[in-house]
């Protein structure tokens, strides 16, 4: 911790941690290879992506239907499939030569995760991260039979697996220390803009918005509504 400033510390938290348990320990994800990404909204999918591609050496593929959130995932290093669900597989094929990939990260849940779920491999891995775990459970009827689905959260291991939890936020830490990640904070509030950072958190899908205990009057926006 020495070594993380607490900016840096809470832009990690949570999605990073789950990104890293569900690609890393669970999916135990390889170099070069492809995996899909709904990356509509969530900052999970943002750092799923970071992770992928600047500490694994894999190939995230977005799907998003937004230019600006497309260019951020692209930024990262993903490549982009805009949302037309029927050329979905044309598409993975065109990019990885497969129809198919074994792992999918699902962050947002609702219809795309439909569509998306058919381009899963035999055995292949779903993770639900971010928002999709709030969210009503996606209809298992258009999941493949023999597939794996688990869901990522750093609540649970802090609760009931403390050792897990540290080891892996070890990692995140020292890969932000080493700079090999790049967590995007998009806005900074003091406590007394509290409701304002809600408001901002809602209307700008990209990277963490943290509030401010000290400052409490700051106002850091880094990313434009």
């Amino acid at each position: 911790m020495r070594r993380v400033s607490l900016k840096n510390a809470a832009a990690v938290t949570d999605d990073y941690f789950s990104a890293l348990l569900a690609i890393g320990r669970r999916a135990r994800i390889q170099r070069n290879e492809c995996l899909l990404v709904n990356a509509k909204h969530s900052r999970s999918a943002l750092a799923v992506i970071d992770l992928a591609t600047r500490v694994f050496g894999a190939k995230p593929i977005a799907i998003c239907d937004d230019a600006r959130r497309a260019q951020l995932c692209a930024d990262l290093g993903a490549t982009v499939i805009c949302k037309n669900e029927r050329c979905l597989p044309y598409k993975l094929k065109k990019i990885s030569g497969k129809e198919k990939v074994r792992v999918m990260i699902e962050t947002e849940g609702g219809p795309c995760f439909q569509n998306a779920v058919k381009c899963l491999e035999h055995d292949g891995l779903i993770a639900v991260l971010g928002s999709a775990r709030n969210k009503r459970c996606p209809d298992l009827s258009f999941v493949p039979m023999n597939c794996t689905m688990f869901a990522a959260t750093a609540e649970h291991y802090k609760i009931v697996d403390t050792l897990v939890y540290r080891e892996i936020m070890q990692h995140v830490f020292d890969y932000k220390s080493e700079c090999t990640i790049r967590p995007r904070v998009s806005a900074i509030f003091g406590l007394h803009h509290i409701n304002d950072a809600f408001d901002y958190y809602a209307a700008v899908p990209s990277g963490k918005v943290l509030v401010d205990l000290k400052n409490r009057d700051r106002l850091t926006l880094c990313d434009e509504l």
